[in-house]
């Protein structure tokens, strides 16, 4: 072969290589192309019609929320010293907070501790006898299977560790004794225990032998109140008729009378209506006189849960930047009438509702229709705040109205007042409100 021919081998070959190296290069860039149209695909079906698998949802409970204001208060009362009207060793007939007229017996005096000793003997061997009686009362004219024995025994049990649950040891007293009551029941219909009128004779012969001791006076209230058996030295350091006047210091700086606690039977609270005297900022204060006359406070170590009050002033000094809010509380309890220098919080408002994350509300378009005074419906739409709630397979918006925002929560209302929603619809309790997804939007298929 010639050395001519060979070079034209040479360069058709060359010429060759790269119109295939050309083709491969298209071929190449032509799939390139369309896997980036199939990726981009895939994402819109899988965004629009396939689900979203990184939506977070919640579900909207009922909750409440309050404003408080916190305080270190000074009880005021109106006070009268109940002093030691007789000799001996008393023996109160009534408990802290208890009511009593002007003439009621406070307390009986006994000439010795032996005979203080022998009556608190012979009050519960009456309290015993009376309970059985009673009990063999009811077995005698009851017929009572066994089976609703220890339905009663079951009930009674559950309502016992409810209040253990709840911290309501106010009623423990009574739950406990409906359910000895039932075991004992139990117990006589089994044969458990033995003969009930035996036990009963066997107490009265005790009773009996104590007699019962003669006292040696008496102790009367003088007043109409509610009786405390302690004095602590703080009853006359505020007049109850002068409580505009009281300042941050005079509340900072009071001081016990210097008094002898044994010389005094204890006390009567005259009047039902007592004081709170609450030292505050100045925001709290103005905050205080914007509030309902009526609020509700709560005073933790003294009693669970909240009383009323009633908020009469708000002692403002100038340009100080503290006040004193006075509220007026009219409840009364054995917890309460020792109250003298408590932590109190005051309850300013009080919101209830449905409680969403704020990482849940966005701002979207409601279309919505207006109807004239001709009847002609107009579609208009209007962007506001709301949440995106799972119905079905599908996201939808609903607008929210809010009446708390807390650091991370808001409260929601979930029946607003007529015409504050646009079309109607707000979010429901128990709905899974969306609080964590990309790219959302009304009508979104999510599944």
């Amino acid at each position: 072969m010639s050395k001519e021919t060979t070079k034209e081998t040479t360069k058709r070959t060359a010429k060759d290589n790269s119109n295939r190296s050309k083709i491969t290069k298209r071929i190449l860039l032509g799939v390139a192309i369309a896997l980036v149209l199939m990726y981009i695909v895939f994402l819109f079906i899988t965004t629009n019609f396939m689900g979203n698998n990184n939506i977070v949802t919640e579900t909207a409970y009922h909750t409440k929320a309050y404003d408080i204001v916190e305080s270190r208060c000074m009880v005021v009362r109106d006070e009268e010293y109940l002093p030691s009207g007789s000799d001996g060793v008393l023996v109160y007939d009534v408990t802290d907070g208890d009511k009593v007229t002007a003439d009621g017996v406070i307390a009986t005096a006994y000439a010795t501790q032996e005979d203080v000793a022998a009556i608190k003997q012979a009050e519960e061997l009456d309290q015993k006898i009376e309970y059985l009686e009673t009990l063999n009362s009811v077995n005698a004219s009851a017929n009572v299977g066994i089976d609703t024995i220890n339905g009663q025994i079951n009930e009674r049990l559950v309502a016992v560790m409810k209040l253990i649950n709840a911290h309501d040891y106010n009623n423990m007293s009574h739950a406990e004794e409906s359910l000895m009551t039932s075991i004992l029941r139990k117990q006589i219909l089994t044969g458990e225990q033995g003969n009930i009128d035996d036990k009963i004779a066997e107490l009265k012969t005790e009773r009996a032998g104590i007699g019962s001791p003669n006292p040696v006076g008496t102790v009367k209230a003088g007043a109409a109140g509610y009786f405390v058996s302690k004095v602590d030295g703080y009853e006359k350091t505020f007049d109850i008729g002068k409580l505009d006047e009281i300042t941050v210091s005079d509340i900072e700086d009071a001081e016990p009378a210097d008094i002898n606690p044994e010389d005094y039977t204890g006390k009567i609270i005259q009047n039902v209506n007592w004081y709170l005297l609450c030292p505050v900022s100045a925001d709290e204060a103005t905050s205080l006189s914007h509030a309902d006359e009526t609020v509700k406070v709560r005073l933790p170590s003294a009693i669970d849960g909240e009383i009323p009050a009633k908020i009469v002033r708000v002692n403002t000094f100038g340009d100080s930047d503290r006040a004193v809010a006075i509220l007026q509380c009219n409840y009364m309890s054995d917890a309460l009438s020792k109250l003298r220098e408590e932590n109190v919080e005051i309850i300013v408002n009080e919101y209830e509702g449905l409680k969403i994350s704020k990482s849940a509300l966005h701002d979207d378009d409601i279309t919505y229709t207006v109807t004239d005074d001709k009847n002609n419906d107009t579609q208009k739409t209007e962007r506001v705040q709301g949440v995106y709630v799972e119905y079905g397979v599908e996201l939808v918006f609903k607008q929210v109205v809010i009446d708390y925002s807390g650091d991370d929560y808001i409260i929601c209302n979930p029946n607003p007042p007529e015409g504050t929603l646009l079309n109607g619809t707000t979010v429901a309790l128990y709905d899974k409100v969306v609080v964590e997804g990309g790219d959302l939007f009304n009508g979104k298929i999510i599944g």
